[in-house]
C-alpha cells in the first residue's frame, strides 16, 4: 500500500513513518515488530540526548500533560488548548438521559486519545520546524521574538497536524471557514466579545459561558508574562484552539423511521492576533478601550470511529514507548471535562 506523502519530521522521520504505518490496520504485525526491535525507529530516534532526540520529546510531552502552566513554567509555549462541549440531547433522541450521557463521554474519549497522538506530531513538527532554521536550541520564552516563533509553529503545527497525514485519514472534512474580525470593545467586553466570536453557532447559556470562559482565562493567564515580538511573524500572535463535540444525527431524515448515529467531531480554530491587539488583551495594567484585530480560520471534521479504534492499540503502544504515558494519562489534566451548554 502506497502511504501518503509526510511532511517533513527532520530526525524523527523514521517515527513519523512507523506511526504513518500504525494508522493503517493490516499493518498491526509489522508495526509490533519494529517496536520491539532493539534498533526500532523509537530507539533510532533517541540518538545522543540532543536536538531532535527522544528525551526532548519526552520532556515537551510530560510538560504538556501537567497543562498550560505547567508548560509555561517550565519555559515552553503550551499546547493548543482542548475544549469539550457536551451535546444537547434531541427531544427525538431515542437515548435516555444517562445513556445520551454516556454516549457522549465515550466520544469524547474518542477524541481525547487522537488529540494525544496529534499532539506528539505536534512536538515533533516544532522541532523540526525549529532545527531546520538552524536553532537547534529550544526557543526561549523569555526572549519576545523567539517566544513570537514558538507560538507561530505551535499553532501552525496545531493546524497542520490535523488537516494533513496520516490523521487526516482518520478524520472527514465538513466545512470550513475563513474570517476577519475587527471590533473596538473595553477590556470588561473583551472575554464575552471574544467568546461570541469563536463559539458561535454554538447554544450556550450563561453558565455554560462562563464554565467555557474559565478554562480559556486560564489558558490566557499563563501566559500573560510573556511578552512577545511580532515583526519576524507578519505581525501576528498566532494560536489554535481545538473544540471537541458529539453530534447526534438523524441521518434517515424522518421523523417517524429515524436512524440515529453519533458522530464525534473536532472544530479546529486557527487564530492570528494582531500582535498590538495581543499586547493590549495581556495586559493587566491597560484597562483603556482598543480595536480588537484577528484573522482566523474555522474547519470542522469528523472522526472515522471504526477506523480509529483499528489503529488505536497499536497507536498507544507506540505514544505510551515514547511519553511513558497512556492516552488517558496524558489527557487527565490536559482534556478539560465537557461543557454542558443548557447548564443552569
Amino acid at each position: 500500500m502506497a502511504f501518503p506523502t509526510l511532511p517533513n519530521f527532520g530526525d524523527f522521520q523514521p517515527l513519523a513513518d512507523l506511526i504513518a504505518r500504525a494508522s493503517d490496520p493490516s499493518h498491526t504485525a509489522s508495526v509490533a515488530q519494529e517496536l520491539a526491535a532493539s534498533d526500532g525507529p523509537v530507539t533510532a530516534a533517541a540518538g545522543d540526548g540532543g536536538s531532535g532526540s527522544i528525551s526532548e520529546l519526552w520532556d515537551q510531552m510530560s510538560a504538556a500533560a501537567e497543562g498550560p502552566a505547567a508548560e509555561v513554567a517550565k519555559g515552553r509555549v503550551p499546547m493548543p488548548q482542548d475544549v469539550a462541549i457536551m451535546p444537547e440531547k434531541s427531544n427525538d433522541s431515542p437515548l435516555s438521559d444517562d445513556a445520551h450521557v454516556r454516549k457522549a463521554l465515550e466520544d469524547f474519549g474518542h477524541l481525547r486519545d487522537i488529540t494525544s497522538i496529534a499532539d506528539l506530531f505536534i512536538a515533533m513538527s516544532n522541532i523540526a520546524k525549529r532545527t531546520k532554521r538552524g536553532h537547534p536550541e529550544e526557543y526561549r520564552i523569555t526572549d519576545a521574538a523567539e517566544a513570537a516563533q514558538a507560538f507561530a509553529d505551535m499553532a501552525d503545527s496545531a493546524y497542520s497536524v490535523m488537516m494533513g497525514p496520516p490523521l487526516a485519514g482518520m478524520y472527514s472534512f465538513v466545512s470550513g471557514t475563513q474570517t476577519t474580525f475587527s471590533r473596538r470593545m473595553s477590556k470588561t467586553e473583551l472575554h464575552l466579545s471574544f467568546l461570541a466570536e469563536i463559539f458561535k453557532g454554538f447554544s450556550l447559556t450563561d453558565v455554560a459561558k462562563k464554565q467555557l470562559d474559565g478554562i480559556l482565562e486560564n489558558f490566557i493567564k499563563s501566559l500573560g508574562d510573556v511578552s512577545v515580538s511580532t515583526e519576524k511573524t507578519n505581525n501576528t500572535v498566532d494560536q489554535t484552539i481545538r473544540v471537541h463535540q458529539t453530534i447526534a444525527m438523524n441521518i434517515a431524515g424522518s421523523a417517524e423511521h429515524p436512524i440515529w448515529i453519533y458522530q464525534p467531531r473536532t472544530r479546529i480554530i486557527y487564530m492570528h492576533v494582531d500582535g498590538s491587539t495581543w499586547k493590549w488583551a495581556t495586559n493587566k495594567a491597560n484597562h483603556q478601550e482598543s480595536t480588537f484585530n484577528m484573522r482566523y480560520v474555522v474547519v470542522d471534521i469528523d472522526l472515522n470511529v471504526n477506523r480509529w479504534l483499528a489503529a488505536k492499540p497499536q497507536l498507544e503502544a507506540i505514544f505510551k514507548q515514547v511519553t511513558g504515558n497512556t492516552f488517558k494519562q496524558y489527557g487527565k489534566i490536559k482534556f478539560p471535562a465537557p461543557i454542558d451548554p443548557a447548564a443552569k
